[in-house]
Parts: structure tokens; C-alpha cells; sequence
């Protein structure tokens, strides 16, 4: 048990549904206890298990009960029957409001929150520099947080959660409102608890972060857990019901409470190839009519389009800039087009010498999973000596593979030394672009895919300058 963070057993929480409010008088003053309401189970007969660490997806449709289970965890709300154990400090993020009291300014919802959390003052003052640089709320922090739109709420709210050393995490939809750039910011404060052992549960409606960021989930369906173990098969089986006909939901539930005692098969179900597990769920397709364009799509550029999660890790006197992706005669963008050529171009500045270079870059998705890139050294990409005062200025030629969404790219020189890594300089987020909607058959195994891009080390090109 010391490993256990929240221990769940038998709960289920119960609401009174009452047709007419003269009801409840009717059934406080009834001498035979008559009732009146209609029991409604918003939780049933829930049990889990979360341990020390732990990244737990709880996905659902709309009134399955996710809310009503954190909000029990936090202690907003009291079982009906049941129990519920957690050990550890809870950070939670229930929502846009984050707990706040509108009509104090956010200063004071900050101090409050931290005093409610056990801190003193003291230590609020200390953490208050980093609450408001990654809140970005500016001035408005000390206006009323009545007047805050939905995504100011968010942003304090998650900056005041993440900066008060939570041993647990809760996060509801959060991160669905703001601009991607500031949830970007929140993904990578996410991994550094993740990476710190923080437990986390992480409750979206976006299927690919919980696939991509979760070690288990859980599904649930009015009020019960119908499903639990690997991400990605939960994810495909919440997608088999969101999307199934409604003649045909009630046998889909059949079988994913039957695939849920099946421990086996969840097991067999991983080792399946991506093709073989949605025949092995009977994945319906959603049919779509393509729309062809026009015009071809192009490339183009959005002024200040830039990362406000970079972080920079340096051990060397180097400098690395001019970070950008350009087309083949030379365009700077930052919005591409699937399947067409860029160079992803940049320089670097050696103010020492270094021996033994690799140089590396990666793109990953803006939850933070690495997608393609080179990061081991080659040929072509690595060299003996860089002396004081050389700038090389590398284009590397890849080809855009990816669907329409936000990504991001790490960038980094390593010294490779007696079989030991040690980064020269490197910086995490250190630029951001987009890619277009593409005319893709939606009903095609690539949709469903992974989408890696994989490139040949001889594209790259190093110019000392």
C-alpha cells in the first residue's frame, strides 16, 4: 500500500431526481417515510487503484461520471457509499473556475489558494514570480477574476496548481481552452512532473493526448468503469462507442465490458499490428466525402508565430539561432503543406573549442511525443573540431509527413565522447509550426496511424560560414 496513491473501493455516489420541488416537502413530512425521487447513480460501484507515479487517462462520454469521480478524490464531494483513500498532496484543476472566488482579484485567489494548500505567505511570495510569468495574464491579475475570460481563469488556475509541489494531479479539460502556443507551455510543465513522480490523473476528450501522454485509462459509461488497461485500446473503444450507430451501442457495450474481464485478450490486443486491432474491435468507419480544392495549398508565414515554452540547456560557450523552416528556393514558413520538401535551417556559433560534435534535431507533436528526426550520430552529421569563433549554418531537407495540427522542434549539438553523451547546447521547444488540412481519405489505414517522418541523414547540409 505505500506505493498506492488513491485507493478506490465499492464507491457510488447517488443524486435524488425529484419530478416536482413540492416533493421534497411531501417526503420530509411524511410520517411513513414515503419517497418521493427517483435514485440517479451518477458513480456505481467503482474500484481503483492508482499508484505513486502513475499517469491514469479517465475518458467518457458527456455524464459518464468523470467530474463526479475527481471531484470525490478532491473532496468537493462525499461518497454516497464507499471509499475513497488518497495519500498525498492534491493539486486539482476541476474545471475553468479552478476554485476561484470571482470576486477577488487574482492576487488574492493565488494567496488563498496557497493558504487552503497549507502555505504560509512566505512561501507564496516565493513561488508568486513564477505563477504570474507562466500565467501571462499581465496587469489583469489584480482585477476582480469575475472579469476574467475562460481562458485567463485556465491559465491562472493551472499556473497556481503546477507551482504548489502537487504529489497528485488532477486535471479536468483544462487544456482545452487557450491559445496552443500556452498549451504547449502547460504539456511541457506537465512532463517535468511526470518525469519528477507526480501522479496525475488526466481526464480529456482528446483521444491522442490521453494515447500519447497516459500509462492506463479507464472508460467510463453512466456512472461505471467499464474498461480499464492500455491507453491506446481504451481510446479505440471510447471512439468505437462516440462514433457507432445507436442500434448498434448497446452490443458494443457488450463487448467492451467482456474485452474488460478479459486480461488476456487486453494483452494479445497490444502485440496486434495497428490494422489488426481495429478489425480485432470492429472499429466502425466514419464515412466522409472528400472535398477536393481548388487551388493547391501553399506554404506562407505567420509574423510572431513563435514557442512560449522554450528551454535552453547549455554546458558549452555556443550559441544556436536563426531557427526556421524554409521552402527549397529559399521561402522562410511556419505553415506547411503535407508531402511537399523544407529545410529546417539554423546556425551555429562555437565561442570555444569543442571536439567530437552531433549534431540533432527532433519534431514532436504538441503534447510533446517525438514524431521524427535525427538524434544519433552519423556521417553526415557529425564532425571532429569546431573552433573558436566557426559558425556552421546547417539546412536539413526532410519531407512534411504530417497531418494538420501544431509541432514543435528540439534542436541540440552533443559531444559524443568515450561512449558518454553530454550536451553541448540544446533547446526544447525552440520553434513551432503548422500544417495544413490535407485532402486524406479519413477511411485510410494511414489516418489512423502514428505519422513518423523518416529521414536520410546525406539530406542534411553544413556550411561553415
Amino acid at each position: 500500500m505505500s506505493d498506492t496513491a488513491i485507493k478506490i473501493k465499492n464507491l457510488s455516489k447517488v443524486y435524488k431526481l425529484y419530478d416536482r420541488n413540492i416533493d421534497r416537502l411531501k417526503e420530509a413530512v411524511n410520517p411513513f417515510k414515503k419517497k418521493y425521487y427517483r435514485p440517479f447513480y451518477a458513480l456505481k460501484n467503482i474500484n481503483l487503484t492508482v499508484k505513486k507515479g502513475e499517469i491514469l487517462g479517465v475518458i467518457g462520454r458527456n455524464g459518464a461520471g468523470k467530474s463526479t469521480l475527481l471531484k470525490i478524490i478532491t473532496g468537493v464531494l462525499t461518497p454516497t457509499n464507499g471509499s475513497c483513500i488518497v495519500r498525498g498532496k492534491i493539486s486539482p484543476l476541476l474545471g475553468m473556475a479552478a476554485g476561484f472566488n470571482p470576486e477577488l482579484t487574482g492576487l488574492e485567489n493565488i494567496y488563498m489558494n496557497g493558504t487552503i494548500k497549507g502555505f504560509s505567505k512566505k512561501e507564496m511570495d516565493s513561488r508568486l514570480d513564477e505563477i504570474l510569468s507562466f500565467a501571462e495574464i499581465g496587469e489583469y491579475i489584480n482585477q476582480p477574476v469575475k472579469t476574467y475570460s475562460s481562458g485567463m481563469n485556465a491559465r491562472l488556475g493551472f499556473a497556481v496548481a503546477i507551482n504548489i509541489d502537487p504529489e497528485i494531479l488532477i486535471i479536468d479539460e483544462v487544456l482545452s481552452v487557450g491559445d496552443e502556443l500556452f498549451r504547449r507551455k502547460c504539456y511541457a510543465k506537465m512532463e517535468e512532473l511526470f518525469n519528477a513522480g507526480c501522479t496525475v490523473l488526466y481526464v480529456s476528450h482528446n483521444v491522442n493526448s490521453v494515447h500519447e501522454i497516459c500509462s492506463r485509462a479507464i472508460l467510463l459509461e453512466k456512472g461505471g468503469s467499464i474498461l480499464e488497461g492500455p491507453p491506446k485500446m481504451v481510446t479505440m473503444c471510447y471512439q468505437k462507442l462516440l462514433f457507432s450507430k445507436p442500434e448498434n451501442q448497446k452490443e458494443y457495450l457488450e463487448e467492451i465490458i467482456q474485452l474488460n474481464k478479459n486480461d488476456q485478450k487486453k494483452k494479445d490486443f497490444m502485440t496486434l499490428p495497428e490494422k489488426e486491432q481495429k478489425e480485432n474491435l470492429k472499429v466502425e468507419q466514419i464515412k466522409t466525402e472528400d472535398k477536393k480544392e481548388e487551388k493547391k495549398q501553399k506554404a506562407f508565414l505567420i509574423p510572431n508565430f513563435e514557442p512560449k515554452s522554450t528551454i535552453v540547456e547549455k554546458n558549452f560557450d555556443v550559441e544556436l539561432y536563426d531557427i526556421h523552416i524554409k521552402t527549397l528556393n529559399g521561402k522562410r514558413v511556419n505553415v506547411l503543406v503535407t508531402n511537399e520538401e523544407y529545410f529546417l535551417s539554423y546556425k551555429v556559433k562555437f565561442n570555444e573549442d569543442v571536439e567530437n560534435l552531433v549534431f540533432s534535431w527532433v519534431f514532436k507533436s504538441n503534447i510533446g511525443k517525438i514524431l521524427s528526426g535525427v538524434r544519433y550520430p552519423g556521417k553526415k552529421n557529425t564532425l571532429s573540431t569546431a573552433q573558436k569563433n566557426q559558425i556552421y549554418h546547417l539546412d536539413w531537407k526532410f519531407t512534411c509527413n504530417l497531418l494538420k495540427n501544431t509541432y514543435y522542434a528540439d534542436i541540440g549539438v552533443i559531444q559524443l565522447k568515450n561512449n558518454e553523451k553530454k550536451v553541448i547546447i540544446a533547446l526544447y521547444d525552440a520553434y513551432v509550426f503548422k500544417v495544413q488540412d490535407a485532402d486524406i481519405d479519413k477511411n485510410s489505414e494511414s489516418y489512423w496511424a502514428v505519422f513518423k517522418m523518416e529521414q536520410r541523414l546525406e539530406n542534411v547540409k553544413i556550411t561553415n560560414e
